[in-house]
């Protein structure tokens, strides 16, 4: 009887283990049930209270404060912003600073705005007497709106010094196509003034001619070969950059080309229509340049061409051409495209103007350069008026 009653008793209490295991079943239950409400929308006591804190420590930044803390990393002084809020709620900034300041900051701002995935939707530009405007329509998260308008003052060179004597605007022209003939170099030398050649590489006497320019203080630039849209001969010529070349082969064309003339300071595009539109192309080639610390002037052979935007974001000293004097080889058309060139520098500051050595233009050019004074005109080499 004493033995039957001792075995009764240690049924009665399950072991330690059990109890345990049961424990950690129920509690396993309970969170997983738990759980299950909280991805069916259900009120949940663990899960939501984890993310509601995961949420607060992840609080989304405004597009406002995105912006303006963009701006202020750029080193932007709260002076130059003004703001205010339309009637549909959308902030406006103004944002006032240097024009040659702007494809900078525009390089900027996009990069920054993608870590945040902000969008561009839209820009406009507006090119005024004194000040260039560029305005942007952006979106941010939850498709908050804003515009932003960088009213930018051109660059001064019309300003007074202590003196009140004004600064002269500054004109450039470029000679293309140089390095067939001894006779162009020599009468380019002889009309005394600053001139700036651009000689094509492996053309018959490309070192002459940058020997003899640079002898009698001319500038040099290279003038490079890229494929145009149009099936011509020219496509096929020696150093030319094709679409159709790898990444590898574009640097090294460009860097046999640079090496072809020496005292080069610059660089613009022979042809280029079908390159100078596509930024991967351009930015291949601008990065050569920069490392040999040369210019660039965009020949602006296209309305489509990217090539002077992307030298400014590369921070690469650069300039668009402004007038083909030589478009028509005609006494009279060259003589009014010099005109034009000269009005457009007097009233925006500087010009570039770009030409071919044929003896038409190379006499009008003599005969008429002249007329700078009238315009109160500075002519200079290209480099001096680079941005």
């Amino acid at each position: 009887m004493k033995a039957r009653k001792s075995q009764r008793g240690k049924s009665a209490h399950p072991p330690l283990v059990i109890l345990i295991a049961l424990s950690a079943l129920v509690l396993l239950s309970v969170i997983g049930l738990d759980y299950i409400g909280w991805k069916n929308g259900e009120k949940s006591y663990l899960f939501s209270a984890l993310v509601g804190k995961k949420k607060v420590a992840l609080s989304e930044e405004s597009l406002e404060d995105t912006v303006l803390k963009s701006l202020a990393s750029y080193k932007m002084s709260s002076d130059s912003i003004q703001q205010y809020r339309d009637k549909k709620d959308i902030l406006h900034l103004m944002v006032d600073f240097p024009s040659q300041k702007y494809r900078e900051l525009e390089f900027y701002l996009e990069k920054e705005f993608k870590k945040t995935n902000t969008l561009i939707l839209e820009k406009e530009e507006q090119q005024g007497e004194e000040k260039n405007y560029y305005l942007w329509r952006v979106e941010g998260k939850k498709k908050q709106r804003m515009i932003i308008l960088f009213s930018c003052k051109k660059k001064e060179l019309i300003g007074e010094d202590l003196f009140g004597k004004k600064d002269k605007n500054k004109v450039a022209i470029i000679i293309d196509d140089m390095g067939n003939s001894l006779e162009a170099i020599k009468d380019i030398c002889s009309i005394k003034i600053p001139l700036t050649v651009s000689i094509l590489p492996f053309s018959p006497l490309a070192l002459e001619t940058a020997q003899i320019a640079h002898r009698n203080g001319l500038e040099v630039m290279l003038h490079l070969p890229l494929e145009s849209v149009n099936d011509n001969e020219e496509n096929h010529i020696e150093g030319i950059i094709h679409s159709r070349m790898s990444k590898e082969e574009i640097i090294e064309t460009v860097k046999t080309n640079l090496d072809q003339i020496p005292y080069i300071k610059g660089v613009n595009n022979h042809m280029g229509s079908k390159i100078t539109a596509n930024e991967i192309f351009m930015s291949i080639i601008l990065e050569c340049l920069k490392t040999r610390n040369l210019f660039f002037v965009d020949s602006r052979t296209t309305t489509r061409s990217v090539a002077y935007k992307i030298a400014q974001k590369l921070k690469i000293p650069s300039v668009n051409r402004h007038v083909f004097l030589d478009g028509e080889i005609s006494e009279d058309y060259i003589k009014r495209k010099m005109i034009e060139l000269f009005r457009k520098a007097q009233k925006n500051g500087i010009a570039v103007g770009i030409c071919h050595p044929t003896k038409m233009t190379l006499k009008v050019l003599k005969e008429n350069f002249h007329l700078v004074e009238k315009f109160n005109l500075e002519p200079v080499f290209v480099s001096q008026i680079i941005q």
